[in-house]
C-alpha cells in the first residue's frame, strides 16, 4: 500500500481491469478499468488520458475520509491493488456559484462550476455552466475536451440527478407523460410530434457532452439537470450527435479543445388546428423553453468552429427562424444529414455568430479565421 496525495486511508478492490499493455513504455488503459466508484487522478489533476507515461502514477481517490492509492507505472506495467480493497462511497460532486453574473439570449443568470473538492482544499472543475433560474433553463455550458481514444461500451447511463439550481418542477417537466399532455395542451389533440406518453419523441439534450469526459465518474457528472434542455430525439440522435462525435475526435491526446455549447430562441411550432405557431415551454410561466436552436463553438489550436443545430423535426417551413448562423463549408470529417427529422444543422460563420450570440461565445479573433459564406438562412 501506498500514500497518495492525501493523508488517511482509502480501500479498494482488485483492478483485474487496469491493462498492462506496452505502448512504448506508457501504461495503456482500457474501458474496463472505469468503474465509477472511483475519481481518477494524474499529476494533481482529474486524469484527463487514456493512458500513464512511464514513471507516472495513476491516484484512485475514494473520498475525503480516505487516502489516496499511488499506482506506478514502470515500463508499461502498472502496480497492482490488493484483492479485498473496496470504495463504498465515492466523492460527491458539487454544484458551485461562481456569484458572476451570465447572460444569453436576453436573459440573465449565473455561473455555476460542476466541482470536485478533495480534503486538502484541492479542487478540480468539470464544466462551468449559465443557469437562468427565472425561465428555468440553462443558456450555455463551457468544458474542455481532451484528446482520448477509450472505449466506452460498458458505460452503463445512470439516472439524472436534481443537482444544484434547478427546482423540482423542471425535473418532473421532462417526463414522458408531462410531455405528451403538454404537447396536446399547446398544439391540440391532432399534434403528431408526441404520439403518447411513452413515445420519447423529446429527450433531454446534453450540453456539456459527456463522452468529452474521460472516466465514468466524469461522465456521471454531466447528467444533471443543470446540464440539459429539452430536445427533439432525432436531434439528439443524429446531426447534433455527429457535430458531438467530430468534436470529440478533434484534440489529440496531448491537447483539448474549450467548448460553449448553447441555446437561442424559443422553438415554434405549428397548431393542429388553428395552424397558428405556437412558442413551446414545458413548464407554466415560460420556463423549460424548448430551443429553437442549438449550437457549440469550439476552439482548437488558435482555430475557432461554430455548429448550429436547428432543433425542429418538422418539414414546415412556414416560420422565419432567426438568423443566427451564416453558412460555411464544414470542416474535414463532418457531414451533416440534410433531412428534416435528423434535424438540419449547419457549419457557421465564427465572426458573424459571434456578434449575433454574444462575447461569451468569443474565444478567438474575429480575424483569426476568415470565413467563405456559401448562403444565409
Amino acid at each position: 500500500m501506498k500514500n497518495g496525495i492525501f493523508s488517511k486511508l482509502c480501500y479498494l478492490y482488485t483492478f483485474s481491469a487496469l491493462s498492462n499493455v506496452v505502448l512504448g513504455q506508457n501504461c495503456q488503459l482500457t474501458d474496463s478499468i472505469m468503474n465509477r466508484n472511483w475519481i481518477f487522478l494524474s499529476n494533481n489533476d482529474l486524469l484527463r488520458t487514456d493512458y500513464i507515461a512511464d514513471g507516472g502514477t495513476l491516484t484512485l481517490y475514494c473520498n475525503e475520509h480516505s487516502a489516496a492509492w499511488d499506482l506506478k507505472c514502470t515500463k508499461g506495467t502498472l502496480e497492482q491493488l490488493p484483492y479485498d480493497a473496496v470504495c463504498s462511497e465515492r466523492l460527491s460532486l458539487s454544484v458551485v456559484p461562481q456569484y458572476k453574473a451570465c447572460s444569453a439570449d436576453g436573459a440573465n443568470g449565473q455561473l455555476y462550476d460542476m466541482v470536485y473538492s478533495f480534503a486538502t482544499g484541492f479542487t478540480v472543475t468539470l464544466y462551468t455552466i449559465c443557469y437562468c433560474t427565472s425561465r428555468e433553463t440553462v443558456l450555455y455550458s463551457i468544458h474542455k475536451a481532451y484528446g482520448f481514444n477509450l472505449p466506452t461500451g460498458n458505460y452503463q447511463r445512470p439516472q439524472f440527478k436534481l443537482l444544484g439550481n434547478p427546482n423540482r418542477a423542471r425535473a418532473d417537466s421532462f417526463g414522458s407523460d408531462e410531455i405528451y399532455k403538454t404537447f396536446q395542451t399547446l398544439l391540440g389533440d391532432g399534434q403528431t410530434y408526441v404520439k403518447s406518453n411513452r413515445d420519447y419523441a423529446v429527450q433531454r439534450g446534453h450540453m456539456a457532452n459527456s463522452q468529452d469526459f474521460l472516466t465514468y465518474d466524469q461522465m456521471d457528472a454531466t447528467f444533471l439537470y443543470m446540464n440539459v434542455v429539452p430536445m427533439f430525439r432525432g436531434c439528439n440522435l443524429r446531426n447534433w450527435k455527429r457535430i458531438e462525435n467530430w468534436i470529440h475526435r478533434l484534440p489529440d491526446k496531448h491537447t483539448y479543445a474549450t467548448v460553449v455549447t448553447g441555446t437561442h430562441d424559443v422553438l415554434y411550432l405549428q397548431h393542429s388546428q388553428t395552424h397558428r405557431f405556437v412558442p413551446m415551454y414545458l413548464m407554466p410561466d415560460e420556463k423549460n423553453p424548448m430551443p429553437m436552436w442549438m449550437y457549440k463553438v469550439v476552439r482548437y489550436q488558435g482555430e475557432c468552429y461554430v455548429f448550429a443545430t436547428l432543433n425542429d423535426v418538422s418539414s414546415l417551413p412556414a416560420i422565419q427562424y432567426s438568423n443566427i448562423c451564416r453558412i460555411t463549408a464544414c470542416p474535414a470529417g463532418l457531414t451533416l444529414d440534410e433531412e428534416p427529422g435528423s434535424c438540419v444543422s449547419y457549419c457557421c460563420g465564427y465572426r458573424h455568430f459571434v456578434q449575433q450570440v454574444g462575447d461569451f461565445a468569443k474565444m478567438c479573433s474575429v480575424s483569426s479565421r476568415p470565413s467563405t459564406f456559401i448562403a444565409f438562412l
